[in-house]
Formats: structure tokens, C-alpha cells, sequence
């Protein structure tokens, strides 16, 4: 299985299922590990995901290993990174604005540890993924390392505000996200809430993959009240592969195309299938398709495309419901 940093990089997602490398919101995500210190002080122990860090000062440069979700999180907490990798140029659009003006260089693979240092940084959050237990050492050679949750945007952003002494203002984002989210649902007309929707994303390779009811357009679906994305059958993934026997599982009120980078040919392969035009959602025309930033947007968990999120599937379920 392709690691999951290639899930969100600058060129084209494999072929091969790199969607796969995505995995859902595990059993008890959704609140951050507890620490040693009270909200806002120092001295502390951050607990994150490959371990516990120890932090003396409250961090004054900040750096960011990818333009991923602790990026996102650090940018929603008010604070600007002295510099990150950067996987997706230009940026995708729910984190250009805030990243603008801060330093960064090209990150096509591995971490380049000697451009970071460069930074001074005296705390590197790094999502999980680009760190692991064989190379954090070499993350926390050059600062203080706190690895961050790949899979739930809360778990991450509470990481991040324990490592900067934020906690209060995570606590506020995060109730303001809900919030959101809450009031764009009830304010989903009552026919756009029994709209089903079905994702499908088609690679060269002709392999298909699907969005679970755990990914994070799955848990926006169900925040507004929409009927379920289909259950996810591969366990701890935001995606499932689609087998040509069983297309069927597309059928729903409305069906949407993704784009992870495969383009256009990827897409026409998929329409000109027999199986996939027999199709009662196709056959009546109710296909839309998606570019890659809101395909991306939709498979992307942070703090920032909570509410983008939210906003897109109610706009589509309200089209729907014409």
C-alpha cells in the first residue's frame, strides 16, 4: 500500500489506489491526549502521536514539514510557520491566503532536514505519515517534534494548540466549525435531505475507488442529515475500491466525479463503460463532476475544509433536489 504522503502530493495520485493510503477517524479520535499543563503554560509534555515531547518555552518559530493538516491547524490558531514543505503548488485554496508570504521549498519526497534547520525552528509539527518511528529521531535532531493526527482534523488541531499554548482558541474554532455545520444543516431545504449521494474517482489504470461513509465528506453528509455514503468496507480507510461488478453501488439521487489528478481521460474511460451506462443515475443524466480542488477538498480532513466541505455537498444535494 503506497504511503499516505502520496495522498495529497503535487503530481497526479498513482493508478494504483493511492487513495487507499487515507485512512477514516479511528475509534476514540476527536479529542487530543492529554498533556501535564494547564491551558497556556509552560513548561509541558505534549503528548502526540509517536510519543511525548517536552517543551520548556512557549514556541516562537514554528515550522510546519508539509502543507497539510498541522499547516492548516497552526494557520486557524493564528500562527505563521517560519517556513514548510510544500507538496501542491500553488497551494490548494482553503490554505493559500494564510499561507501567503511564508517561506517554503519544493517537497516532491522526503523531508529536506537540512532546508528546515536553516529556519531555526525551535518546534516542528510534522503529520504522521511523514513521520514515523524509524526517522523521528531525525526530526527531533534539528527541534522539538510533535507528529500530528492524519485522520481527524480535531485530534489535529488540538495537537497543534498543545504545542503552542492555544488550547482555548482550538476550542473556539472547533465549536465555531460545528457550528457552521449545524446551522448549514438546518437550513438544508427538506428535500435536499433525503438526497443520496455517491462519490466514484477513476485512475489510468482503470481502477475505481469510492468515498465511505468515514471519510470526511462522509462525516459532512451525515452532519447535515444526509443519507449515508456507503459503509466503509476496508477497515481504517476513507476509500474503497470499486470492482466493475459492482456498479451498482453508484446508484443514488446523484452521482458525483472525482478528479484526483488522473484527468480527463481517466473520467471518459469510465463514462464510455457499458456497466456504468446502464446506470439508472446516469441513464437520467444526474452526473456531475468535480474539479481536482473540490475532489481534493472533499478527501482532505483539516480544520479548514470542515465548513468548504459542508457548504459543497449541501450546494450539490440542493441542486439535486432541484
Amino acid at each position: 500500500m503506497p504511503s499516505r504522503r502520496a495522498i495529497l502530493s503535487a503530481t497526479p495520485l498513482a493508478a494504483l489506489g493511492a487513495l487507499t493510503a487515507c485512512s477514516a477517524e479511528p475509534a476514540g479520535a476527536g479529542s487530543a491526549p492529554a498533556g501535564t499543563a494547564a491551558a497556556g503554560t509552560f513548561p509541558r509534555t505534549v503528548e502526540h502521536e509517536l510519543g511525548r515531547t517536552e517543551l520548556a518555552e512557549r514556541p516562537q518559530r514554528v515550522a510546519c514539514a508539509t502543507d497539510g493538516a498541522e499547516l492548516c491547524s497552526l494557520l486557524a490558531l493564528g500562527v505563521r510557520p517560519v517556513g514548510f514543505g510544500q507538496r501542491n503548488d500553488p497551494l490548494r485554496s482553503w490554505v493559500r491566503e494564510l499561507a501567503r508570504g511564508v517561506p517554503s521549498y519544493p517537497l516532491a519526497g522526503e523531508t529536506n532536514f537540512e532546508q528546515v534547520a536553516l529556519w531555526s525552528p525551535d518546534l516542528l509539527l510534522v503529520q504522521r505519515g511523514f513521520a514515523t518511528d524509524d526517522n523521528l529521531a531525525t526530526y527531533s535532531a534539528v527541534a522539538p517534534t510533535v507528529v500530528t493526527s492524519f485522520i481527524d482534523w480535531r485530534t489535529n488541531l488540538q495537537q497543534v494548540a498543545r504545542a503552542v499554548g492555544l488550547e482555548e482558541e482550538a476550542a473556539r474554532r472547533i465549536a465555531s466549525a460545528e457550528a457552521a455545520v449545524a446551522a448549514r444543516a438546518a437550513a438544508l431545504p427538506a428535500a435536499a435531505r433525503g438526497v443520496t449521494l455517491r462519490t466514484v474517482a477513476a485512475f489510468d489504470d482503470g481502477s475505481l475507488y469510492v468515498l465511505n461513509d468515514r471519510s470526511p465528506a462522509g462525516r459532512a453528509a451525515a452532519a447535515l442529515g444526509l443519507p449515508a455514503l456507503p459503509a466503509q468496507a476496508t477497515p481504517d480507510e476513507a476509500v474503497d475500491p470499486l470492482s466493475e461488478e459492482r456498479l451498482e453501488q453508484l446508484e443514488g439521487n446523484l452521482l458525483v466525479l472525482l478528479d484526483f489528478g488522473a484527468g480527463r481521460a481517466a473520467t471518459d474511460a469510465l463514462r464510455a463503460r457499458e456497466g456504468f451506462q446502464r446506470l439508472d443515475v446516469v441513464r437520467s443524466g444526474r452526473v456531475v463532476e468535480l474539479g481536482e480542488e473540490e475532489s481534493n477538498q472533499l478527501y482532505f480532513d483539516s480544520v479548514l475544509t470542515v465548513e468548504p466541505n459542508a457548504d459543497l455537498l449541501a450546494r450539490l444535494a440542493t441542486e439535486a433536489a432541484g
